[in-house]
C-alpha cells in the first residue's frame, strides 16, 4: 500500500501538483524563482535584508507575473516567512 501511495505522490508532483504540505515558496514561487527566469531563493535572501524588505519589493515589482500578489498579500508574506524564517 505504501508503494502505491509513493507512486501516486510521485506522479502528482511530476504533473506539477504539489502536496498540501508544500509551502507557498515551493507551490507558487520556486517554479519561476529558479535563478534563470527570476532570482533564486538564495539570491532574493541576499538582495533583501529581511522579510519586510522582501514583501515591499514584491508589492512594488512591475513584473506582470507578480501582479497576482498585489491584491493578495498573504502568500507573499508566507513566502517571506519561509525564506527568512520569521
Amino acid at each position: 500500500m505504501k508503494v502505491k501511495a509513493l507512486i501516486v505522490a510521485g506522479l502528482l508532483v511530476g504533473m506539477g501538483i504539489t502536496p498540501a504540505v508544500a509551502g507557498v515558496w515551493e507551490a507558487q514561487c520556486a517554479g519561476c524563482h529558479n535563478g534563470s527566469m527570476a532570482p533564486s531563493k538564495a539570491q532574493l535572501k541576499a538582495k533583501f535584508k529581511d522579510a519586510k524588505a522582501f514583501v515591499e519589493a514584491g508589492l512594488k515589482s512591475t513584473n506582470p507575473m507578480m501582479s497576482a500578489f498585489k491584491n493578495n498579500l498573504e502568500p507573499l508574506k508566507e513566502a517571506a516567512k519561509e525564506i527568512y524564517g520569521k
